[in-house]
């Protein structure tokens, strides 16, 4: 790369020059008075010869963090968001923590209250500036940081952008939070050479030989072996890894509370969903990349089950308190130990039980029957719509390639997806409002292809959905949401039922803390931003007005709310 002087006048310029030169195609903005140098740079840029990322406005910071993880997820880059001093990255915590969990690298930025109360370009002009100054911005949300500096100069401004974006895109990834006073980003700087990178994101740690070949012996010897996947294929080509590993040396694959697709449902060898599922059958438990590989008060593997847990984490270290069981620990990249694994198990071809792949092939047929005919037993329960209606629908006639980001309803397990890239569910978190922002996200990098956000009534009242359409909106994202509108905090409900299976929850039929009201007119949001909304409230017109949702947002390229009204 090329130096270049880029025409720049001031700090701000000379900032947002730099991310543009360093990749970052859009910076996700909730303005307000720490902005006025960034307000005058993008004026400018317009006049000269100045290159800046592409401003998306966004009239929420959880909206903002929200669209900046969904265009992660697709683009695999970095992505940025500007917050307003204190009060926005208030707003924006919870989207933060999801970001962190999902280890999403966004960088955020966000104005400080002005350092001086006079004397200064950018100095204290109104009454605000006193109370949103804290003693320590960053503090409010470092646990879920990787790191976070404050600009103090423009002389260092190349360092630390290059530094900020290292250190969120190293493994593992997450998001840093980085502060910009406002006098700081209005100080001249003319001229600012843009050079090369002086530092790069740590490449994953690669797997130690040794782990690899305890492995390999392990999965070799094995009567059935399984890997177990939550978000084992984050990283570019760990998905085709994982399934040529699979397919070639006869080893089980089971997606547990997947975030991503992690195989194709039709592969022979995908056992299904849910660890339980073979606690009886496997003899070899192999986790990638998975948080919580099951839960101890529920459930556990047999005694004699080898367990190995894999990541670039795998004791997920920023987690308080984290007990399950390993035999092995395998650190490293998941794409790089899926192709160093198949590496390994051609040398030890002969010690593979012949049978095993017959074996395995015939226990996911088996898991494949039962999981179609549970579904059709859960469809037929009832007579109005109900979750397990809605995803069987939603299967039939959604198009191959389009992307599901789901918050609620959607299930892997009647999805079953083949295709990579075509269903994200959330964050392991679980800050609700993540989904319709992720989709708006994923949507701005996917132009052309179908994006369905699939929701419940309580999470898309947190996704704050007056913001999410007007963004819709102003840049023509035809989402399409569909949600799951049951009237009651179905979470809370449950959680109270698990704990007091006969208790007074159990014989009321529901709790006071759950109710919703179903009556609310959610399409409404969406006409009123020039979208299509529809009210479904039997199965006969669910499936009609999918089809006709689908043929809005691909061929009218408008916004589309189903409000669904369901039983369960």
């Amino acid at each position: 790369m090329t130096t270049s002087t880029a025409p720049t006048e001031s700090v701000a310029e000379a900032y947002l020059a730099l991310l543009r030169d360093r990749g970052v195609e859009h910076i996700f903005v909730n303005g307000g008075t720490d902005f006025a140098p960034v307000a005058e740079a993008y004026a400018r840029s317009e006049k000269v010869d100045l290159t800046l990322p592409l401003p998306v406005v966004v009239p929420h910071e959880n909206v903002a963090v929200g669209m900046a993880h969904g265009a992660y997820l697709i683009t695999g880059k970095p992505q940025v968001v500007m917050l307003h001093v204190s009060v926005g990255s208030a707003n924006a915590v919870m989207a933060i923590m999801n970001a962190a969990r999902d280890r999403a690298p966004i960088l955020l930025t966000a104005g400080r209250t002005p350092l001086f109360e006079q004397g200064a370009l950018g100095a204290r002009n109104g009454q605000i500036h006193w109370a949103q100054e804290m003693f320590d911005q960053a503090g409010m949300l470092r646990e879920m940081l990787k790191w976070d500096y404050e600009l103090r100069d423009g002389l260092q401004v190349e360092g630390v952008v290059d530094r900020a974006i290292s250190v969120a895109m190293s493994e593992p990834k997450g998001p840093i939070y980085l502060t910009l006073p406002r006098e700081v980003l209005a100080r001249p700087l003319e001229g600012f050479i843009l050079g090369p990178s002086s530092q790069n994101a740590a490449s994953a740690p690669g797997v130690l030989p040794s782990a690899v070949d305890e492995l390999a012996d392990l999965l070799a010897g094995a009567h059935l072996p399984v890997i177990v996947a939550s978000a084992a294929t984050a990283e570019p080509g760990a998905f085709a890894a994982l399934q040529a590993l699979c397919n070639d040396y006869a080893i089980g694959v089971l997606e547990n509370a997947p975030r991503r697709v992690n195989a194709s449902s039709v592969n022979p060898m995908h056992l299904g969903y849910g660890t339980s599922s073979v606690f009886g059958d496997a003899d070899l438990l192999v986790f990638a990349e998975c948080d919580v590989p099951w839960i101890p008060s529920m459930e556990e593997p047999p005694a004699d089950t080898t367990i190995v847990q894999c990541g670039v984490d795998p004791v997920f270290s920023r987690y308080p308190i984290r007990t399950h069981r390993s035999d092995l620990l395998v650190t490293g990249s998941m794409r790089q130990l899926f192709v160093d694994l198949s590496a390994a198990l051609e040398a030890r071809k002969d010690k593979i039980d012949p049978g095993r792949l017959d074996r395995i092939a015939r226990l996911a047929s088996d898991r494949r029957d039962l999981r179609r005919s549970a579904l059709q037993l859960q469809v037929e329960a009832k007579s109005g719509i109900t979750k397990a209606f809605m995803n069987s629908v939603l299967a039939k006639v959604r198009p191959p390639e389009a992307i599901v980001v789901d918050e609620y309803w959607a299930r892997a397990d009647c999805l079953q997806s083949t295709v990579e890239g075509t269903e994200f569910h959330n964050p392991p978190a679980g800050g609700l409002g993540w989904g319709l922002p992720a989709a708006l996200g994923v949507q701005l990098e996917s132009p052309g292809r179908t994006v369905i956000s699939t929701l419940g009534d309580g999470a898309y009242m947190f996704a704050n959905p007056p913001a999410c359409h007007q963004v819709m909106s102003t840049y023509q994202l035809p989402v399409l949401t569909i949600v799951c509108n049951n009237g009651r905090w179905g979470a809370v409900e449950g959680s109270a039922r698990g704990m007091y299976p006969t208790g007074h929850t159990a014989q009321a039929g529901s709790s006071v803390l759950a109710a919703l009201d179903q009556s609310h007119a959610f399409e409404l949001y969406a006409e009123a931003t020039g979208g299509y909304g529809e009210k479904v409230a039997t199965r006969d017109e669910f499936e009609p007005a999918l089809v006709r949702a689908l043929e809005v947002v691909s061929r009218e390229h408008r916004h589309v709310v189903l409000n669904v009204l369901s039983e369960d």
